[in-house]
């Protein structure tokens, strides 16, 4: 192949990559993205363990290091301290409180008293499976 031609394949090629670049948004072909993780509860315990870890360290240290010789380490690392304890329990609140859900069953209307923290159950009349999702029973087919 002459060095000529090579260059204009080049060109052209790199021609074709330039303006697939410089295309709008409209016209790029979609990509697939992946389900965003949400903060479920899972997450919220951990994060409210490690905040309330991180602030009972930070108490400790100030208490240790600054509260030897004057009160103003005893005035900061003490409250520390105690929000390291008390934070998480804050944090974790809606996790502690359940909700009662009473409604028909929807195969065959019996009414059903459960919790939200329920998964899944059997309907006492029918024997029907059925799931808890949003504070709603969804029959199982």
């Amino acid at each position: 192949m002459s060095p000529a031609k090579a260059g204009l394949i080049f060109f052209c090629r790199a021609d074709l990559i330039s303006t697939h670049r410089n295309m709008p948004v409209t016209e790029k072909t979609t990509e697939s993205t992946k389900p965003r993780r949400t903060f479920d509860s899972a997450y919220g315990f951990s994060f409210s363990i490690a905040v309330g870890l991180a602030l009972f360290i930070a108490g400790l240290v100030i208490s240790l290091t600054l509260g030897e010789g004057t009160s103003i380490g005893l005035i900061f690392g003490i409250p520390l301290l105690v929000a390291g304890l008390v934070i998480p329990f804050f944090m974790m609140r809606d996790l502690f409180k359940t909700n009662e859900i009473k409604q028909p069953c929807p195969n065959c209307g019996a009414t059903i008293r459960t919790s939200d923290a329920t998964l899944q159950l059997r309907c006492p009349s029918c024997e029907k499976v059925i799931n808890v999702r949003d504070k709603k029973l969804i029959l199982v087919e």
